[in-house]
């Protein structure tokens, strides 16, 4: 449920005892969601602390869920835990919230399998159609039978492609191997699992993990490079506001350009930094790191 600041309300309490029950440290759970500790904090304190608006807070709730692996509709729907929603808040078309999205993908879902349902009623009621017409067409043309015993004297040749005569055997799938779709639902319910779980940039709210310096540059602090070691999405922004998001395969190097400080947004585990001439040496949980900038001695002669 929604309130009149389009903040969804629900049980926040289920997650940290869901997270405590499965022993995992509010910082693994950031660094797996590329969250920072104090959203993870205010995720499972209902506060809005770390995110830019409460849609940013609502995405990040449910992959949240997901990565705890509890039920998104079992967090929303505690009526005991909802408050009273006033009666003259409409949301706008452009800000549906998640709930009514995967709302609208189930009715659809329901919708195309009445549809298929009535088109294979019709294709059923249609064979004895079929079968008269093609019936009524035998009455009238006289087929020559069909010698169905075997004369080894004769040699037919038999209308075969010459692929088929390449295929010696014929390897058949077992039924038991094979997996049947019986519910079209569940895919729509995949397909939302898989887009909750994007990327969300929060680099301009969220606090840093890691500032970084170095006392004696060998570079300028116009630039810094970034190595992927593995597919990941990052997003840096700088002293001008100027906000940039890579989405990066594994080995991809990129060099961003712009004006210090830089603050970026990555997975630490995978990632290699460099700013200035130096490396920038990442703990696991360092997603947040802010990059200040050192002036350049000039030596003199």
């Amino acid at each position: 449920m929604l309130d009149k600041d389009n903040t969804l309300e629900y049980n926040h309490k289920i997650l940290s005892q869901e997270r405590e029950k499965q022993k995992i440290s509010q910082e693994n759970a950031a660094a797996q969601l590329t969250l920072s500790v104090g959203q993870i904090k205010s995720l499972e304190n209902d506060l809005n602390n770390g995110f830019v608006t409460p849609h940013f807070k609502n995405l990040a709730l449910k992959r949240y869920a997901k990565f705890l692996e509890i039920d998104f509709y079992k967090i929303i729907s505690e009526p005991d835990n909802q408050k009273k929603i006033t009666t003259d808040f409409a949301p706008k078309e452009e800000g549906l919230d998640v709930v009514t999205q995967n709302t609208i993908l189930l009715q659809l879902s329901k919708l195309k399998t009445k549809k298929m349902g009535a088109i294979l009623g019709l294709i059923v009621l249609s064979f004895p159609l079929f079968f008269l017409f093609f019936q009524a067409d035998d009455n009238k043309i006289s087929t020559p039978e069909v010698s169905t015993t075997y004369n080894p004297n004769v040699n037919v040749a038999t209308p075969v492609n010459n692929d088929f005569m390449l295929n010696e055997k014929l390897d058949v799938v077992p039924k038991s191997d094979v997996q049947e779709i019986e519910n079209i639902s569940d895919i729509v319910s995949n397909i939302s699992d898989i887009v909750s779980i994007e990327f969300i940039c929060s680099i301009e709210s969220a606090s840093m993990d890691k500032v970084w310096s170095r006392l004696n540059p060998e570079r300028p602090a116009t630039y810094f490079h970034i190595v992927s070691l593995k597919k990941q999405t990052i997003c840096t922004i700088d002293n001008l506001g100027v906000l940039k998001q890579y989405d990066l395969d594994e080995g991809a190097k990129i060099t961003h350009r712009g004006e210090a400080p830089f603050k970026i947004q990555l997975d630490s585990s995978i990632s290699e930094l460099y700013f200035q001439g130096w490396k920038v040496y990442l703990k696991d949980n360092d997603n947040f790191i802010q990059l200040n900038p050192v002036d350049m001695v000039t030596e003199l002669n």
